[in-house]
């Protein structure tokens, strides 16, 4: 996989997180989870010939806001035999009526900074919005009238599962690109049982959400990332899949621990 490969695939996993951990000002679990990461599939095209790494997540109420902490450690090796470690950091703060987000994005190949993103950005419930991006330079975006910050696009998703929809499609901001905004369209299946954790009672109830990623312009008919997860309504991501074309990863939930309230 090349320098814009290894680059997409940090985008794509700040995705599928910022999307799923981000739910909490909805009444949700604030939580610490880590993540196994592994390859489930590559074509010789990808050159991809082993991946594994982990991923920590860690959502925290602010009171006024959640912040959601990520951090993924990734090593992967080509048919050639030659090693790349891939780290990548994601920090943001998203406001509970959904209407302000901070976001910081650090990723490394090698220990060398490869990208940084960073800035901030406001949307107006009757209105558009605004990105002003501080990293990779200096430049202001544009938001469409109805764009989504990550938690409410999440808590969008539970709320369409419990009523039984099963497609929801909006543009949502996420932070985790200099590009903008991405369209995102969601399959929803019927409920089901994910696998038990040590120390769990009983299994938990989680949907079956695919997920497809297309820039928020483009007309492209294939999406750019897909993305197969299995989310509680507590917000909770208990696996994920990541699909390419040519390769995908597995994310299974190693460990769970569910953070104190902190009476907000």
């Amino acid at each position: 996989m090349d320098a814009l490969g290894r680059r997409m695939l940090a985008a794509a996993l700040m995705l599928v997180v910022s999307g799923a951990a981000q739910a909490a000002p909805f009444g949700l679990a604030s939580h610490r989870a880590l993540y196994d990461m592994t390859l489930k599939s590559a074509s010789r095209g990808s050159d991809i010939a082993e991946l594994n790494g982990q991923m920590l997540i860690e959502v925290i109420d602010e009171c006024d806001g959640w912040t959601l902490e990520q951090r993924i450690a990734l090593t992967i090796v080509n048919f050639q035999g030659e090693e790349v470690v891939f780290h990548t950091s994601f920090v943001s703060w998203e406001s509970k009526d959904g209407s302000r987000f901070r976001f910081e994005q650090k990723t490394k190949q090698n220990d060398v900074v490869v990208e940084e993103v960073g800035g901030k950005a406001a949307i107006d419930p009757q209105g558009g919005g605004l990105v002003v991006y501080r990293e990779p330079e200096e430049n202001i975006l544009e938001l469409a009238p109805g764009t989504l910050f990550p938690s409410r696009h999440t808590a969008l998703l539970i709320a369409s599962a419990q009523a039984g929809e099963r497609f929801v499609s909006r543009v949502v901001f996420d932070g985790t690109s200099a590009d903008g905004p991405n369209r995102i369209s969601a399959l929803i299946s019927e409920a089901t049982e994910a696998p038990i954790l040590p120390g769990e009672a009983a299994a938990p109830r989680v949907w079956p959400i695919r997920l497809a990623f297309y820039r928020a312009l483009s007309r492209a008919p294939e999406p750019d990332v897909e993305i197969g997860m299995l989310v509680e309504a507590n917000g909770v991501m208990r696996r994920m899949t990541l699909e390419y074309g040519n390769f995908s990863i597995d994310g299974r939930l190693g460990s769970l621990e569910l953070l104190p309230d902190t009476g907000c």
